[in-house]
């Protein structure tokens, strides 16, 4: 399962909305949209900002 699906689940299991993560995160709807959807790769501080907005450590998304 790729970092994206991941994220998505979590968002999902938590009762989290993508908005809320764009606001948390402070990213736009369209990027966010499009990397979670696999449209495009998501960028290392990306990827920071949001496990930093879910209070997750870094290696959360990154294990099986």
């Amino acid at each position: 399962m790729d970092i994206s699906t991941k994220i998505r689940n979590y968002l999902k299991d938590t009762g989290r909305t993508q908005t809320y993560l764009c606001r948390q995160a402070g990213l736009t709807s369209t990027a966010m949209s499009l990397a979670l959807g696999g449209k495009r790769r998501l960028r290392l501080d990306e990827y920071h900002k949001i496990c930093k907005a879910l209070e997750v450590d870094p290696g959360f998304f990154l294990s099986d």
